[in-house]
């Protein structure tokens, strides 16, 4: 087991990152696809497995029309929402139409403009499944979590005839059903999704395949949410113990007092000005600071737990052509130290420290990336070379997005 490796420096990538900054403002944002046209070039350059490094091959030029297109149509968006909601809505329908046919076409355009050691990547999903995937699927689960309660307490609210507690027993029915059935669907949409992508992926005439089952996704996120509930539990209690340490329970009940009598005054003398906000002392905000910065903390945690263990699973179960296997060490306790710390870092520095982050996230995960090969990596790599095919070296432009699954 070999891991990739990152062999750049936050210090080299500050200057490409600085002036693509400085260009950004100059442009008012036109110069977006060359910078990350730079920003790519670099990253996947300095990352590197067995002494070979990946090589990014798109353009500026080739970007810059899918990235045109995208503005013109927020403009137009915009343009419309102010003169009619109805035809801003309308297009803001087409955009989430069109949203499958964008992830299928970046998914093609960023894997043909990657390749490693002289060998192309490639995507060969289906624009069906991608559609089903992407946007028929996240709808059912749409219908699941919102629809169906918000029709169901709409009915109830139209009946006469039914007691509170028949009330109270539907709606705990109803939110139990809902719940378990929402969970499941969405663990079953991710594991729809990462199959569709890692099976679509392709290394020269090298084909990659995953086998997962939804109920290890199941486990997960029960796992994620059991996690976040503690934490908060564990967060409400640290704060509970702060705000009686600091007096925050007499200034708060204060404060509501403060509020009554405001609200009495206004409905005795309707024309009378309007009350201005209540003081709060400065232990109150400090307090309300720390909730936002628990907040902040469990969310970067539970994401992080969330990632890794998906990674991990994900991986374990990839192969490429049945002769190599990938294994993902990283640990949330690793990616949740460098999330937090890359976060206090940005605000302190004003945003300076973006390029430190991005490479000591980047080096996290490629160093916890470890390839196994039954066969000789040299040899592999070389029948690769000379099997891949010819057709497609050029996709043309393209629009280009991130498509998050977890790798």
């Amino acid at each position: 087991m070999r891991p990739l490796e990152f062999e750049g420096s936050g210090a080299e990538y500050f200057k490409i990152w600085i002036v693509n900054v400085l260009l950004l403002i100059c442009t008012m944002g036109l110069y977006y696809p060359w910078a990350k046209v730079r920003k790519q070039r670099y990253l996947y350059a300095n990352s590197t497995f067995d002494g070979r490094n990946f090589e990014y091959h798109a353009t500026g030029k080739q970007l810059f029309f899918g990235y045109l297109i995208a503005m013109t149509c927020f403009i137009i968006f915009l343009i419309l929402q102010n003169i009619s909601p109805l035809s801003g809505s309308i297009v803001l329908l087409l955009f989430f139409l069109a949203t499958p046919w964008i992830i299928w076409r970046s998914l093609q355009f960023s894997t043909r403009m990657t390749s490693f050691s002289n060998v192309r990547l490639a995507f060969n999903g289906s624009l069906g499944p991608a559609y089903l995937n992407f946007l028929l699927l996240p709808f059912v689960l749409l219908l699941i979590v919102y629809v169906i309660p918000a029709s169901a307490a709409v009915t109830l609210t139209m009946m006469d005839d039914i007691s509170a507690a028949m009330i109270g027993g539907v709606v705990a029915v109803l939110a139990l059903v809902v719940s378990i059935l929402g969970i499941y669907f969405y663990a079953y949409l991710r594991k729809r999704n990462t199959s569709y992508v890692i099976n679509g992926y392709r290394y020269g005439q090298g084909v990659f395949s995953v086998d997962l089952e939804t109920k290890q996704y199941l486990k997960i996120i029960l796992k994620t949410f059991g996690l976040a509930i503690l934490s908060m539990i564990v967060v409400f209690a640290i704060l509970a113990a702060v705000g009686s340490a600091v007096g925050v329970e007499d200034e708060f009940s204060a404060i509501q007092e403060s509020m009554q009598e405001s609200a009495k005054e206004s409905i005795e003398d309707p024309d009378a000005a309007p009350p201005g906000p209540p003081p709060i002392s400065g232990s109150f905000a400090i307090l309300i600071g720390l909730v936002y910065f628990f907040i902040i903390l469990v969310s970067l945690i539970v994401s992080a737990y969330s990632l890794t263990r998906q990674r991990t699973y994900s991986f374990a179960n990839a192969k490429l052509d049945q002769n190599v296997s990938f294994v993902s060490t990283l640990k949330a306790r690793s990616l949740a130290f460098v999330m937090v710390t890359n976060l206090f870092a940005i605000v302190l520095t004003l945003g300076l420290a973006t390029p430190w982050a991005t490479v000591r996230v980047l080096r996290l995960m490629l160093n916890n990336t470890l390839i196994d090969t039954d066969v000789d990596i040299d040899r592999y790599i070389s029948q690769q070379q000379s099997e891949q095919s010819s057709l497609g070296e050029q996709i043309g432009d393209a629009f280009d997005v991130d498509i998050g699954i977890g790798l």
